[in-house]
C-alpha cells in the first residue's frame, strides 16, 4: 500500500517536472525566435538588401526548417525529445549572435539555415512532448503551452527592443538573450522526455496501420489552417518593423513596437484560451479568431498613422492566439493517422508558414508592395473560418 502511494507520488512528481520542462521549452522557443525580429532592420541595412533580396535570403530559414522537421519526426522515436531539444538550443545559442555580427550574405545565409533547422526541430520536439504531457493531464493544456511560447516571444522582442532603444549594441542584445536561454535550458532539458515510453511506442505501433503513404485529408486541412496562422505570425515578426520604417518613417530602434503589441495580445489570448474555449466552444473560437485577425491586418494596411498600426497588430495577435493550439489538440485526438506521423506533418506545415512564409512576403512585396501582400494574408485568414468546418474532431 505504501509502495503504491510512493509510486503514485513519484509519478505525479515526474509528470509535474515534465510539465514544467515543456512550459519552459515553449518559452525558450518563443524567446529565441522573437529576439530576431528587432534585429531584422539592422541586418537588412547592414547587408544593403532590398525587400526582394532580403526575402530571398529568408528562404534559408524555410529550407532549414523543411529539412529538419520531417527528420525530427522520425528521429524523436529513437532518441527521444531531450536529445533533439538539447541540440536545437545549442544551435540557437550559436546563430543568434551571428545575426548581429556578420556583414557577409553567405555567412548570414548559413546562419539563417541553421536558425530554421534549430527552430523547426525544437518546435516538433516540444509539441510532441506537449501532446504526451497533455494526455496524462486532467485538463487541456495546449493553449497554456503555446501561451508560454507567446510569452517567451514577448519577452524576447521587448528585451531586445528595450536594449536597442537604450543604446545597447545589437550584439550585446543578442548575447543577453543567449544568457537567458542558457538559464532556461539548464532547468528544462534535464526533465524533458528522454525516450518514448513503452506504452506510447505500443500506441504508435497500433496506429501504424492507420498511417498512409500520403497524409489523410483531415491532417492536411489542419496543417493548412496552422500554415496560414503561422504565416501571419511570421509576417508580423519579420516584416512589421520594416513596414513601420518604410511606410511611416519610424526609427529602427522603436520599430519592434509593432511585434511587441502583437505578442502581448497573443500571449493574453492564449493564457485565456482555456476559458474562452469553455465559453465559446472550439468551433466558435476559431471562427471569431480568424475574423478578428483578418480585420486587424486590414487595419494595418489602412492605418492613417503608425500608432493605429499597433492596434491592428494587437487584433491580429489576439485573433491568431488560439487557432494553432486548438488545431494541435485536434491532432492529438484524431484517429485517422498515427499521432506521431500526424503531428510531424502538421508541425511541418505550420512552422513552414512561420519560417518560409516571411520569405515569400518579401519576394511578393517587391512586385506588389507590402500593403497588397498583407491584404492577401487577411483574405487567407478569413478562409480559416470556412476550413474550420472540415477539421472538426470529437472532444474526449
Amino acid at each position: 500500500m505504501f509502495l503504491s502511494k510512493t509510486a503514485h507520488l513519484d509519478h505525479a512528481t515526474q509528470h509535474s517536472a515534465q510539465r514544467l520542462s515543456t512550459l519552459l521549452s515553449f518559452f525558450s522557443l518563443g524567446l529565441s525566435t522573437a529576439a530576431w525580429a528587432p534585429l531584422i532592420p539592422f541586418a537588412q541595412q547592414r547587408l544593403h538588401l532590398n525587400h526582394a533580396d532580403f526575402g530571398t535570403l529568408l528562404l534559408c530559414i524555410g529550407a532549414g526548417s523543411m529539412l529538419a522537421m520531417p527528420a525530427t519526426g522520425l528521429l524523436i522515436q529513437k532518441v527521444g525529445c531531450r536529445a533533439i531539444i538539447s541540440v536545437a538550443v545549442l544551435l540557437l545559442l550559436v546563430v543568434l549572435p551571428s545575426f548581429a555580427l556578420t556583414s557577409s550574405i553567405l555567412i548570414m545565409a548559413i546562419a539563417l539555415f541553421l536558425f530554421g533547422t534549430a527552430a523547426g526541430s525544437l518546435g516538433v520536439a516540444i509539441n510532441l512532448q506537449a501532446v504526451m504531457v497533455e494526455k496524462y493531464s486532467a485538463k487541456s493544456m495546449m493553449s497554456q503551452f503555446h501561451g508560454m511560447c507567446s510569452l517567451g516571444g514577448l519577452a524576447g522582442v521587448m528585451t531586445v527592443t528595450a536594449l536597442l532603444a537604450a543604446g545597447v549594441s545589437p550584439l550585446m542584445s543578442a548575447l543577453a538573450i543567449c544568457s537567458l536561454l542558457v538559464i532556461l535550458s539548464v532547468i528544462a532539458v534535464p526533465n524533458s522526455l528522454s525516450v518514448i515510453e513503452k506504452e506510447q511506442k505500443a500506441e504508435i505501433a497500433e496506429d501504424e496501420s492507420k498511417t498512409r503513404k500520403l497524409p489523410n485529408p483531415l491532417i492536411i486541412l489542419m496543417g493548412l489552417v496552422c500554415f496560414i496562422a503561422f504565416l501571419s505570425e511570421g509576417s508580423a515578426m519579420d516584416w512589421s518593423g520594416i513596414y513601420l520604417i518604410s511606410e511611416y518613417g519610424v526609427k529602427p530602434t522603436v520599430a519592434g513596437l509593432a511585434y511587441t503589441c502583437f505578442a502581448i495580445a497573443m500571449t493574453l489570448g492564449r493564457f485565456a484560451g482555456q476559458y474562452l474555449i469553455k465559453a465559446l466552444g472550439e468551433k466558435n473560437i476559431i471562427i471569431y479568431g480568424a475574423l478578428c485577425a483578418a480585420f486587424g491586418l486590414l487595419i494595418v494596411v489602412a492605418a492613417p498613422h503608425w500608432t493605429v498600426v499597433l492596434l491592428g497588430y494587437a487584433l491580429l495577435g489576439l485573433g491568431c492566439s488560439n487557432i494553432v493550439p486548438v488545431m494541435f489538440s485536434r491532432v492529438g485526438r484524431q484517429n485517422v493517422m498515427s499521432k506521431a506521423a500526424a503531428l510531424s506533418c502538421v508541425s511541418t506545415m505550420a512552422y513552414t508558414g512561420s519560417l518560409l512564409g516571411p520569405a515569400l512576403v518579401g519576394i511578393s512585396s517587391e512586385m506588389m508592395g507590402l500593403t497588397m501582400v498583407f491584404t492577401l494574408i487577411a483574405a487567407l485568414l478569413s478562409m480559416i473560418a470556412l476550413l474550420n468546418h472540415f477539421t472538426q474532431v470529437k472532444t474526449c
